[in-house]
């Protein structure tokens, strides 16, 4: 693993975020931290030009919805391996569904990185739900997820990956089969029913 990628998040009640300003989530350190607005213009601390180059990718998404809080890139390898193929990621894995992305996980065509064209094949798949976790694969790149925080963000980027690679290994015995809509409706009401019920003591 590489560990290139970069993360972001909004800052509450403003129209700045906070972006890991080098190129790779290893050893990430509040020094290595900036801090940009909505149009991509740095208002504090360093930013790589690698990071620059790409921080419109981040913004797309959270001009998609001001429910989304935090935005993850990551080039994890199976997501990944999706990517190259050209491939949606289908809702066949529980675990997606559990975590509110019901729907396939669209495919964003390949233009270089950052670039107009590039953002525009992003805005033009961002997943339009109730629900601000979610995630849009980057054709011959890797991923963009999201959520409402940074943990849900982290987490929408390691339901992805998980479903990819079993959904990988699953190929190998004919394929992945999609949950039936009816039945993804049925596992988030079962879901939200014992959650409402909360902790049970004896």
């Amino acid at each position: 693993m590489s560990n290139h990628g970069n993360f972001s998040a909004r800052v509450p009640g403003t129209d700045q975020l906070i972006f890991t300003g080098s190129p790779s989530l290893a050893n990430v350190t509040p020094e290595s931290l900036c801090v940009v607005d909505l149009d991509g213009k740095l208002i504090e601390g360093e930013i790589s030009p690698t990071s620059l180059e790409i921080i419109s990718m981040h913004i797309i998404v959270y001009r998609h919805s001001p429910k989304i809080g935090a935005v993850v890139h990551t080039h994890a390898p199976f997501i990944s391996a999706y990517a190259l193929a050209g491939v949606e990621l289908e809702c066949s894995y529980e675990a997606m569904v559990r975590a509110g992305m019901t729907e396939t996980i669209p495919l964003a065509a390949y233009a270089p990185r950052g670039s107009d064209e590039s953002v525009t094949n992003i805005a033009g798949v961002l997943p339009h739900t109730t629900t601000p976790l979610g995630a849009v694969i980057l054709g011959n790149h890797g991923l963009l997820a999201f959520g409402a925080d940074a943990l849900q963000a982290a987490h929408a980027n390691n339901v992805v990956e998980e479903s990819a690679q079993i959904a990988t290994y699953a190929s190998l015995l004919g394929g992945a089969k999609p949950i039936p809509a009816h039945m993804r409706t049925a596992a988030v009401a079962r879901r939200d029913a014992f959650a409402a019920l909360g902790s049970q003591r004896t």
